[in-house]
């Protein structure tokens, strides 16, 4: 029990660091999974007496447990595709970008849907994310420097560069498909397979009925990532977004 709290600890401290790096110390991700690294933090340092209760030590057990297991039910939600490539419009979410350069996983979403572009290349492509901590440009801007960087026209790139959140990306997006089209346009939703039930989800309930089509996720950030999802969907259903 007490190196499964240890491996525990240390998988939500490392989700900690990360989601510091790309959101910053005052994002509610990083807030919420820093609160869990010390819950594990408190309980490994006093587990000699922690360990005598025994309803304690089952429900610590349940909450890893249950983490574990939704994180499988989002990858396999988040393997699915509903595209049919006659969409309008590819919502592409933003994911972390280094200075000027995007991340890996924003690398994999804009690759993805540069995949559909191929199939589709009528549709316009709408990047989302604002300027994220310590940057200088938002993550719409580096996103569309990479599509137009591989062909796609610059003229069908549509930017919303204020969001920092998956409900904002959402709600300020709709507001730009509102603006731009006269009438409701169909859209799909690129973003990684981690990222896809929560997404999907805000897109709901801002109004955008969207099909969606999942990028991979780089395997050594996955343990990362889907700890941090876990937190962010349990925020969407506390607070809902």
């Amino acid at each position: 029990m007490r190196k499964l709290i240890f491996f525990a600890g240390i998988l939500t401290i490392a989700a900690t660091i990360r989601s510091w790096m790309i959101s910053g110390p005052t994002n509610n991700n990083t807030i919420f999974l820093g609160g869990i690294a010390g819950a594990f933090g408190v309980y490994g340092w006093f587990y000699g007496r922690f360990k005598k209760l025994r309803w304690l030590t089952i429900t610590i057990a349940a909450i890893f447990i249950s983490v574990m297991g939704f994180s499988t039910f989002l990858a396999a939600y988040g393997r699915r595709s509903t595209a049919n490539y006659t969409e309008d419009v590819v919502l592409i979410l933003g994911g972390g970008i280094r200075q000027y350069e995007v991340r890996p996983t924003l690398q994999m979403r804009l690759d993805q849907a540069l995949a559909y572009h191929r199939n589709n290349p009528g549709a316009m492509m709408l990047v989302t994310g604002g300027v994220g901590y310590g940057r200088e440009i938002s993550e719409a801007e580096a996103m569309a420097r990479y599509l137009i960087a591989r062909g796609v026209p610059e003229e069908q790139i549509l930017l919303e560069g204020a969001a920092h959140s998956t409900y904002t990306n959402m709600t300020f997006s709709r507001e730009i498909l509102d603006a731009h089209f006269n009438s409701p346009p169909r859209v799909v939703i690129v973003t990684s397979d981690f990222h896809m039930f929560r997404s999907a989800r805000f897109a709901y309930m801002a109004g955008i009925d969207a099909a969606v089509y999942p990028a991979g996720t780089p395997w050594l950030s996955r343990p990362f990532y889907y700890v941090r999802e876990v937190a962010a969907v349990i925020k969407m259903w506390v607070i809902g977004r």
